[in-house]
């Protein structure tokens, strides 16, 4: 029943805007048409029998979009949060309450890319965001949806360019931000060769400080319990431009007519980041004692206080290097996509307070000569590399009949490293108690390298192979059924090593582990064309997230430094090699939307309701010991809708809105977490996401005229268990509001912009850490402060 009142509900808000729509007579323009190829071909975004966001061209620069949160926040049922290790690569996206690891695909043009990097929004024709599982088109990893990021291609005729700057200034940053980027397209062979470059330079201010003692040994001057908060009256230094980042990147690409209908496109890519602070607000007081239920996590302003000067900085880059190839027939369209993606996120971070607290601090039974009661500076550093070979063949039909197809072949092989390490200073290692030869508070350590507290070395290999089709029959001009299979193979292959005080000592080798899964994965979907500009329809589709190998969990029953293993044993384990692997799972999505346009497609709504049942779920299982593991457990049940509108009431104004409602609960609980029980919220997950945007022209003459643009976007508030999995923590929820005006003059443009006018601090996420959290100090992923800045654009 409770399924049927949310159809209900949404039917009557269609059949409201509806009958607003068949009596307004708005005079003026249409909304503009956007075309799209979420299915393997050029359609209309109205003519699509799925749930999409698009954002053209002209969209994204009104609204001065140029990273992943300027767009995501204006997405109906798209969710994101930073719930891995790390900095650059924590962040994961939900669509439609499907959250985690590899839920959501993520695409530049053909090629699939590890969701959590963050193209620089330039040269873009759009970006779509599709929602329901794409098992059958997109594969895996794309099980709550998918977001494509859609490059302008060489033109072969025509010589354009464009280049444009800004400069601004962040409240909290004692610096200005400033950048520059353009592109430039020009046709070598006229008609059948053209060159394409695009590149920028971006520099944003650093608005974290960071305060510390002045001298390093007045450390031995604080009183017991001390923290960096209260340094009494030691004298401190504070540094700022904390969180500075210099990021730069360029593409150049060749479209090649080599015969009628053959082309071929290589491209090269790359984006550089260089970061020298992780944006990380400090929440809550510090220490406390543990806190037990959900606790409301309100980032604490923009000063991280600590003991040492140790500046933790995040270097990610990656590059793309792609060769497609596509054949144009009468009766088909043939496409080769052959790319290779390499990516290296290194990471430095301090973690004093963390082993101060969990391995200088005093052990029960352990007398005071044998630990330091004051901290010794250290930092860990991790260093991740991702290289991924992708090949996919694919042939859509043109055919002149009521039969259409798409089939196609694709295959994956990625291959990943994680050095992993953290240390004491080797010129302050002597201070540490060693008794018994390698001994630090009676846990051994690795004899081969004594300051060592903690060191992975581990690689893995996934290979995946699919053949996938869709085939449609249309029965007559209104109706039309497609069905589409993924037939699939997952293989993984792990191994490596760990080592340190925070596993026990010497080293531990993990063997080369292989697990293999196969399966396929279905779709069948209805459409029902009213009229040319009403359309129905109704889907169900399977989605799928490959199962996995991962590291050891440290500890056993004779060693077990960090008190892992007996966390482990609380959660009904009997050894940690029953951590290390964990199976696919997969979730079916049932359907029914509309795409309608009215009053001579001045107004278009659409929208569609849903539920999703969700099984075996990959739970991050995250122990307080710092360490964490995956494993299958629990059920979900999903239902909601999205709902989008865009209207042109005159030829000057134009509005757009959407609001999304993912009512994402747990229907089967899992042992693994003892928080969450039937009826719970699945974690980073808000239950509502909005957004609006209002446009307004105003020219002046017949080549100039100003151009105002506000946007809204609303996320409410989630749970998140990244840390710990036994205490569930409150994400407050968040709205954002953005501005800009711009002078058009022909083909130049000057806009003034503002970011976050409302100086929302955001919590995006309470961070893991690379080592593991500090006890009473959350670390919470923000968002900028407010932003005011100009930019300068020409076009030529």
């Amino acid at each position: 029943m409770g399924s049927i009142r949310w159809v209900l509900a949404v039917a009557s808000l269609f059949g409201a805007t509806a009958a607003v729509a068949q009596t307004a007579t708005p005079a003026g323009g249409q909304v503009e048409e956007v075309v799209v190829t979420a299915t393997r071909r050029s359609e209309s975004l109205q003519d699509v029998p799925m749930s999409i966001t698009a954002l053209n061209a002209a969209t994204l620069e009104q609204r001065s979009v140029k990273s992943f949160i300027d767009y995501a926040s204006q997405v109906p049922s798209l969710a994101f949060g930073s719930t891995g290790d790390g900095s650059a690569t924590a962040r994961t996206i939900s669509i439609r309450g499907v959250s985690g690891d590899n839920t959501t695909g993520f695409y530049i043009d053909e090629t699939p890319v590890p969701d959590s990097i963050d193209p620089r929004v330039i040269d873009v024709e759009r970006i779509e965001v599709l929602r329901g599982p794409q098992g059958t088109l997109y594969g895996a990893r794309s099980m709550g949806g998918t977001v494509r990021m859609i490059t302008t291609q060489p033109d072969l005729h025509n010589f354009s360019g464009r280049v444009s700057a800004n400069g601004g200034k962040t409240q909290e940053a004692s610096n200005a931000d400033y950048g520059v980027d353009g592109a430039v397209n020009i046709p070598l062979i006229q008609g059948t060769m053209a060159l394409r470059a695009v590149a920028f330079y971006q520099h944003d201010a650093g608005f974290f400080k960071r305060r510390f003692l002045t001298n390093a040994s007045d450390v031995n001057n604080l009183a017991p319990n001390s923290n960096p908060t209260a340094l009494g009256n030691l004298p401190t230094t504070t540094v700022d431009d904390v969180g500075r980042d210099n990021s730069y990147g360029a593409a150049v690409s060749l479209g090649i007519k080599a015969t009628e209908g053959f082309t071929i496109t290589p491209r090269v890519m790359f984006q550089k980041s260089d970061t020298n602070g992780l944006l990380y607000a400090d929440g809550g007081s510090y220490p406390v004692p543990a806190v037990v239920g959900p606790l409301n996590l309100h980032p604490q302003g923009y000063l991280q206080a600590r003991f040492f000067n140790l500046p933790e900085r995040s270097k990610d880059s990656w590059v793309l290097a792609s060769l497609g190839a596509g054949y144009d027939a009468s009766s088909f369209n043939f496409v080769s996509s052959t790319s290779y993606f390499d990516r290296t996120v290194d990471e430095t971070e301090d973690e004093t307070d963390f082993l101060w607290q969990f391995i200088e601090a005093p052990f029960d039974g352990i007398p005071p000569s044998q630990y330091h009661a004051v901290p010794i500076p250290s930092t860990i550093r991790e260093l991740k590399q991702i290289h991924r070979f992708v090949q996919e063949l694919r042939v859509t039909s043109r055919l002149s009949s009521p039969w259409q197809y798409v089939a196609g072949f694709f295959f994956s092989d990625t291959r990943g490293r994680v050095p992993y390490a953290g240390y004491y200073p080797p010129a302050l290692a002597p201070g540490i108690s060693q008794t018994g030869g390698f001994v630090v508070l009676g846990i051994p350590v690795n004899p081969l390298n004594p300051d060592e507290i903690f060191a992975q070395d581990y690689q893995t290999k996934v290979s995946e192979p699919a053949l996938y089709g869709e085939v449609s029959y249309a029965f007559n001009e209104a109706w039309k059924l497609t069905g589409g299979l993924r037939a699939y193979r997952v293989r993984t292959e792990t191994g490596g090593y760990l080592e340190g005080i925070a596993f026990g000592g010497p080293r531990i080798t993990d063997p080369n582990t292989s697990t293999t899964e196969t399966g396929v994965n279905p779709k069948v979907a209805l459409e029902w064309k009213l009229t040319p500009d009403k359309l129905l329809y109704g889907d169900i589709a399977r989605g799928f997230r490959p199962g996995g190998l991962v590291p050891s969990i440290p500890g056993n029953s004779s060693i077990d430094p960090l008190g892992c293993f007996g966390q482990l044993q609380a959660l009904g384990y009997t050894s940690a090699d029953q951590t290390k692997s964990y199976k696919s799972d997969h979730l079916w999505n049932y359907e029914v939307g509309a795409k309608t346009a009215w009053a001579d497609n001045r107004l278009t709504v659409d929208g569609a309701v849903f539920f999703t049942k969700w099984d075996q779920i990959q739970q991050l299982v995250a122990l307080t010991c710092g360490f964490q593991f995956r494993a299958n457990s629990g059920q979900a049940k999903i239902k909601g809708f999205d709902l989008e509108v865009h209207g042109r009431p005159t030829a000057n104004l134009d509005l757009s809105a959407g609001v999304g409602f993912q009512h994402a609960r747990i229907s089967e609980a899992s042992p693994l977490l003892q928080a969450l029980q039937v009826g719970d919220r699945v974690y980073e997950v808000p239950d509502w996401t909005a957004n609006a945007a209002a446009s307004y022209t105003i020219p002046l003459t017949s080549e100039s005229g100003f151009v105002g643009t506000v946007t809204y976007s609303y996320t409410g508030d989630s749970v998140s268990a990244s840390v710990d999995t036994k205490n569930p923590r409150l994400r407050p929820g968040y709205s954002l509001l953005d501005a800009r005006i711009a002078y058009q003059l022909r083909n130049y443009e000057l806009a003034f912009v503002g970011k976050n006018l409302t100086g929302t601090e955001a919590n995006l996420g309470d961070n893991r850490s690379l080592a593991a959290e500090t006890v009473g100090r959350p670390r919470l992923v923000v968002n900028a402060p407010r932003t005011l800045g100009v930019e300068v654009r020409a076009k030529f």
